[in-house]
């Protein structure tokens, strides 16, 4: 709320807060108002009165320009209590800050923040809890130069973070059920988090399956015997047709469709590989890599998770509930990579976990280099050209496909090799390519000694790596020996998973005997078997915003959530 006497004396002093005809106040900066002159209560009364009628709860409320606060002192007695304050011009700021005591839930940006501080406020908002998010602008403090940066933040923020939303709603069910099946697959496998740090100092080459790839296969192969080289399912494919093995694929893909990047590839080729997958991913692959095994173990499973920092900057932990609560019942940890939305991402942050240095990223083009999306011999490539016919080719279905996820144009990494500056991507992987950037800058301020290079033929320029060719990173390098050694691990013991079994399969009694009523959400919310909710997150959310029991949606889930539990055997 505004403290009108701390106003009223700062007006005695300042000649810069002028009175209003209404009998307030407002600040002159530049010949400009901040507020109307003659009626400033009725100008903030008009920017907020289409908030108004909204659900108090259930709405954030982004507000560009505090001037003096009657706008935010009006929403904040109408009952809203979500709200994003941005302030620019650092006179305006400090007289906002003397004389308004800002409301617990509030978030006040100062001229000295950046534009990614709004990062960790969105890192806090749950989309579920939302109906509408709405933006107001004081236009007497207005300025484009300002904000601009801001704005642009915003409105990729909320496209992420609704895309994110819009994954978890599709998802949510495979994952939780893909989890539950991928416990037998425990005891054969070993924890990606014995891997970290043994290859503290070994380069690291990332291999992604961007439509460059293929140019970059002749330099992968004088070089993988220096290198530990980590290839993402996509790429396993053009990799086999190369006569290359790389030593770890990484799988990250719920869907049984991601089982389409294994075929037309001979089991032995498998035989000289190590599966890291994600604890998600179709309980098939895993099981699929046992028959490779013989005598040794050649799996790792690992779980995503995301490090984030709160508006005080300080870190804290998303992860999955369900993996957290196994992990605490088994007495074991998976070990937590990050993810940016794609399976390369997460193959460079495993590999920054394993100590690699220098990390070298290559088929990684985030762009739409000779009008493909993917590599040619990639089971995406092969699916298109299912779809060619006279009428339509490869290149019009990747350009459909570019154009359906709103393309776009950015710096190209070698523009003379096209002649031109720039080059086509879209919104999806423009988004991977800020993760990418915002992981380097993280690299380069806490581990300063790590270098990052992109060895990619072509594609987009990502900013805070090196560019440079793949056999040049490799100039008096030897070979790496033993590298068995460094991917050797112990398996967890047999009775800590068996432990977790156990209450696992009291879950299963737990869910059949639930009512299906009304209070069903609150009573899994109050239960020790808390995480359920985001196997329903979607019935929960239809019942907060529509009052609809799904109860045939329900029934279906908890059967299939016991049949799967009655599959896992101690």
């Amino acid at each position: 709320m505004i403290n009108y006497r701390t106003l009223e004396e700062l007006s005695l002093h300042d000649k810069m807060i002028q009175k209003t005809k209404d009998d307030l106040y407002t600040v002159k900066i530049e010949n400009q108002y901040i507020h109307s002159l003659y009626a400033c209560g009725r100008e903030a009364k008009r920017l907020i009165e289409g908030i108004l009628p909204l659900d108090r709860e259930k709405t954030l409320i982004i507000i560009i320009g505090s001037g003096l606060g009657y706008h935010i002192e009006m929403l904040e007695k109408a009952g809203f209590n979500r709200i994003i304050i941005i302030e620019k011009n650092p006179v305006i700021y400090n007289y906002f800050k003397k004389i308004y005591v800002l409301k617990e839930g509030m978030y006040l940006l100062s001229p000295s923040d950046k534009a990614d501080k709004l990062d960790s406020i969105f890192s806090l908002v749950e989309l579920a809890q939302l109906k509408n998010i709405k933006t107001v602008v004081l236009r007497g403090g207005y300025k484009k130069e300002l904000y601009e940066d801001f704005e642009e933040r915003i409105d990729r923020l909320l496209k992420v973070k609704l895309g994110d939303f819009t994954t978890r709603l599709k998802f949510e069910e495979i994952w939780f059920i893909n989890i539950i099946k991928n416990i037998k697959n425990l005891k054969k496998s070993f924890l990606v988090s014995q891997l970290f740090n043994r290859a503290r100092d070994i380069p690291i080459v990332i291999v992604s399956a961007g439509p460059s790839l293929r140019d970059s296969l002749n330099s992968l192969r004088k070089i993988k015997d220096k290198a530990i080289v980590i290839a993402v399912d996509t790429a396993i494919l053009p990799l086999y047709e190369a006569g290359i093995a790389p030593d770890i694929v990484y799988s990250l893909d719920s869907q049984v469709y991601n089982l389409q990047d294994f075929c037309m590839i001979e089991k032995d080729y498998f035989k000289k590989i190590n599966l890291v997958y994600d604890i998600v991913v179709n309980p098939y692959l895993p099981h699929f890599f046992e028959s490779f095994q013989n005598d040794r173990i050649n799996k790792f499973i690992a779980n995503t998770a995301h490090m984030d920092f709160d508006f005080q900057g300080n870190p804290f932990l998303i992860k999955n509930e369900l993996v957290n609560w196994m992990e605490v019942e088994g007495s074991f940890k998976i070990g937590d990579i990050e993810t940016g939305g794609s399976v390369s991402t997460s193959a460079f942050h495993f590999a920054y976990m394993m100590g690699g240095n220098p990390l070298i990223i290559i088929g990684q083009d985030l762009a739409y280099t000779y009008m493909m999306s993917h590599s040619s011999s990639s089971s995406h490539f092969y699916k298109i050209m299912g779809n060619e016919n006279r009428f339509l080719t490869i290149q019009s279905i990747f350009l459909n496909i570019l154009f359906s996820r709103r393309s776009m144009l950015t710096d190209a990494l070698y523009p003379g090799l096209s002649n031109e500056d720039k080059i086509y991507t879209d919104f999806v992987l423009n988004n991977l390519k800020g993760w990418f950037e915002e992981s380097a800058k993280s690299v380069m301020q806490f581990q300063r000694s790590v270098r990052l290079i992109n060895s990619t033929i072509q594609g987009a320029k990502i900013r805070f790596f090196n560019n440079m060719p793949l056999e040049g990173c490799f100039t008096d390098i030897p070979a790496i020996r033993e590298k068995e050694k460094i991917l050797f691990s112990c398996l967890i013991d047999f009775h800590k998973i068996d432990k977790m079994i156990m209450e696992i399969k009291r879950l299963s009694g737990y869910i059949t005997s639930l009512k299906i009523d009304k209070n069903i959400f609150n009573n899994i919310e109050m239960s020790q078997w808390s995480f359920v909710l985001r196997y329903l997150m979607k019935e929960k959310l239809v019942f907060e915003r529509y009052e609809r029991l799904d109860v045939e949606n329900i029934e279906r889930k908890i059967y299939r959530l016991t049949k799967a539990i009655e599959g896992i055997e101690v």
